[in-house]
């Protein structure tokens, strides 16, 4: 499990290899479970929706905006602001939304559904392989097997349009946004879209790499709140080698974004996860202050109170302000904040958080 040194991609943010896929080490899965053939597609998900009457995310993250994103309440895994078919996996899917669904699936047919560990999703979708993809080290041949970022498809950040004018597609698999599942290649397994299409939920809180992670194949949770979760496979948005078998980004458990969604897993593993949501509300927008401004229209992404936020990676002033500028640690589930935030408005932004946390 994990990415060899070899293959380590170079964060574009910080020039360096990343890191959060790494170290590799060997998990041994004893319990037997399967795994969906497909993500939940939006046709699945509204069934759901249509019998329990479950209300998700409120507002979700999307990408139409030139070379940024925007976080919109009027953007739904019903409405994602552009067309989909039925049969297209469900976006703008929360953690808890997923477990819903799960929990849901579970009642109605008396079978032990759920969310897979991570340790278990790696093992599905490399179907045997040792490779970047599961198809093999090539990355032109990926228009075959995936759904992943090619012509037509939004830019989430600056950065990436550089790249993409830099670099170009390595091929055009025919689709800008989501595409129907099944409609490439499944791996060895038999299954598909595990590379591309959406990120999907797993059952683990996110951690910043793999130390000390379980050999078991079980989830790796935290003893106290689980906020953020991790995401895997990539996406219609994501080039190639952001869409490997072994990358992985953490995320609020209570956020989502049009790129986000899952599939289930079978079995009588139990994750025992946190499922508390946490939503982040505002008053008036007149009666806050400018950095609470800030927090609402930029961190709100997260799902997160001000006072719920957390640190993950450093509670300094120097530190948040790297977090934020650079958006290179995955807590904040954003691109760099520097496309779209001057610099002094990520100094009060990073004094407000510390502010409201009591960070000294």
């Amino acid at each position: 499990m994990g990415t060899a040194v070899a293959d380590r991609l170079i964060d574009p943010r910080t020039g360096r290899p990343a890191t959060n896929d790494g170290p590799q080490h060997e998990v041994h899965i004893h319990t037997p479970f399967a795994i969906g053939k497909f993500e939940v597609t939006v046709a699945e998900f509204r069934t759901f929706i249509t019998e329990t009457g479950y209300i998700p995310l409120d507002r979700c993250m999307e990408f139409s905006k030139r070379d940024s994103f925007e976080i919109r309440t009027d953007i739904t895994w019903d409405n994602p602001g552009f067309e989909q078919a039925e049969t297209a996996p469900a976006g703008c899917i929360s953690y808890f939304d997923a477990e819903a669904y799960v929990n849901w699936l579970s009642n109605k047919t008396g079978k032990a559904y759920r969310l897979p560990t991570e340790a278990e999703w790696e093992y599905a979708a490399r179907a045997g392989s040792i490779t970047p993809y599961h198809w093999g080290n090539n990355a032109a041949e990926a228009c075959k097997y995936a759904n992943i970022r090619s012509t037509g498809a939004y830019a989430i950040s600056k950065r990436q349009a550089q790249a993409d004018k830099a670099k170009g597609f390595s091929c055009d698999d025919g689709a800008a946004q989501s595409s129907p599942a099944g409609s490439y290649r499944a791996n060895d397994f038999g299954l598909y879209d595990m590379q591309g299409n959406t990120w999907e939920w797993v059952a683990d809180c996110n951690h910043k790499n793999y130390d000390n992670a379980p050999e078991d194949g079980s989830a790796w949770l935290n003893t106290k709140a689980c906020r953020f979760g991790v995401i895997r496979g990539g996406s219609y948005l994501n080039l190639v080698e952001r869409s490997t078998t072994t990358v992985r980004a953490g995320r609020p458990r209570s956020g989502g974004a049009t790129n986000m969604g899952f599939r289930v897993a079978q079995g009588d593993h139990k994750n025992n996860s946190i499922t508390t949501a946490v939503a982040v509300t505002f008053s008036a927008r007149a009666d806050i202050s400018e950095a609470a401004l800030l927090f609402a229209d930029n961190c709100a992404a997260c799902h997160q109170s001000p006072e719920g936020f957390e640190g993950l990676y450093g509670e300094d002033q120097d530190a948040l302000v790297t977090t934020i500028r650079d958006g290179g640690n995955n807590s904040m589930s954003m691109p760099s904040f520097a496309d779209r935030l001057t610099d002094t408005e990520i100094e009060k932004l990073a004094t407000y958080l510390r502010q409201v946390n009591g960070w000294k």
